[in-house]
């Protein structure tokens, strides 16, 4: 695998790619481009990496703000933000159309991505999105609110890593350990803003703008637990949909091998 630096709208963004052996094939399948969600890095992606670079060439990228990507010195971590390092990730690579792998609030950017660019992304695989909360019942709001709420005080720590516990429910121990360490090691603006941003993102709009475009096709691959009723695929029930059993909200952690499966299910025809 090789790690490099590429020029991004707000400075430098961080990206390790691996690529397959050389061959003589006429066509090539297309690249694929991962992002991981907050609190984490690209290096999250390695076992996925490996398995599609024996086919196809892979790419996993920092987020802004994340491993060695340079954080917005605004705090801007909108997932329409985000898509323009993304985007600007395929132009410094030279890649004209890729399919997308988004994990959580890496699945809101993946989603800002595809509406804003849909002729660039031939397939948009989402892992575990975090749903539209755009569209919750109000008393699921109220329960939001609040919790912006506390991540304004003192006890913002306790509040994230109480999130960060429900959504490892189902989780392996050494999913646990290894996600709970880079919570520990994530500062209050990169998690308050990218909380802010998921809960105002506009999920379903997203999705129905790359989905309205000719030649696009979405999939979900979910965890058990991701059955909220603003999950995507309820509120869209047409979007093609796989459940990983025994997993939590980090399944590409929990169960590699069943993710990579439906990663090769999901890339087939691009």
């Amino acid at each position: 695998m090789r790690s490099t630096t590429l020029k991004g709208p707000i400075g430098t963004i961080h990206i390790i790619e691996a690529s397959p052996p050389v061959t003589a094939a006429e066509s090539e399948p297309l690249p694929v481009v991962f992002v991981h969600g907050m609190a984490v890095s690209a290096n999250i992606w390695e076992a996925q990496l490996a398995r599609v670079a024996r086919t196809r060439r892979a790419i996993a990228l920092d987020m802004r703000g994340h491993g060695d990507s340079a954080p917005p010195e605004d705090g801007n971590y909108a997932p329409a933000s985000c898509a323009a390092d993304v985007l600007a990730v395929l132009d410094g690579l030279g890649l004209d159309r890729v399919a997308i792998v988004g994990h959580s609030f890496g699945a809101c950017i993946a989603l800002a991505t595809a509406a804003s660019a849909p002729h660039r992304i031939a397939r948009l695989i989402l892992a575990d999105a975090p749903g539209d909360f755009t569209k919750v019942p109000a008393d699921v709001h109220e329960l939001i609110v609040s919790f912006q709420r506390t991540l304004e005080t003192e006890d913002w720590r306790a509040a994230v890593e109480t999130s960060f516990n429900e959504a490892l429910t189902g989780s392996r121990a050494h999913t646990r350990d290894r996600i709970l360490a880079w919570l520990a090691t994530t500062p209050h603006d990169r998690l308050f803003g990218m909380y802010r941003q998921m809960f105002a993102f506009d999920a379903v709009d997203s999705l129905d703008r790359y989905l309205a475009a000719p030649g696009t096709r979405a999939h979900a691959i979910i965890a058990p637990s991701n059955t909220f009723p603003f999950s995507l695929h309820i509120l869209r029930p047409t979007l093609t949909t796989t459940t990983l059993p025994d997993t939590g909200h980090w399944l590409m952690l929990d169960a590699p091998e069943a993710f990579a499966r439906e990663l090769d299910i999901c890339l087939e025809g691009v």
